[in-house]
């Protein structure tokens, strides 16, 4: 990432160990890190910040993974998002129509996730 800005990361997810676990493994491979715990607030907290890249737990409480893709889409369209689950079902369908690059799975390998944020870098 030597010469080129920073890649700004938004993590939703309700558990806490997932939202600190992405944002140290993050920070660490030198990336900006938001984390909140539901769709509302990653709704607010895209309207005033772009997230290159966002990573959605699918099963949520006061808006599920779904929901937020949606209001993700609405006020930022450009950004690259990745659903995250423990078991494949119709909402995952759901998000791959709504626009999300892929779903990397509960538990998921570290390597997984760098590959999956490198590649949507170089979609864009």
């Amino acid at each position: 990432m030597v010469g080129e800005a920073k890649i700004h990361v938004l993590v939703v997810d309700d558990e806490e160990v997932m939202r600190s676990l992405f944002t140290d493994i993050l920070q660490d491979k030198g990336y900006m890190v938001t984390a909140v715990a539901d769709g509302r607030e990653a709704k607010e907290r895209v309207k005033n910040t772009f997230f290159q890249i966002a990573f959605l737990d699918v099963h949520m409480p006061v808006m599920n993974g779904v929901q937020t893709l949606h209001a993700i889409r609405q006020v930022s369209p450009n950004t690259a998002v990745i659903m995250m689950d423990s078991f494949p079902d119709l909402l995952l369908e759901e998000a791959e129509k709504g626009g999300a690059l892929t779903c990397i799975h509960k538990p998921f390998n570290i390597r997984e996730v760098i590959e999956v944020i490198e590649s949507a870098i170089k979609g864009k």
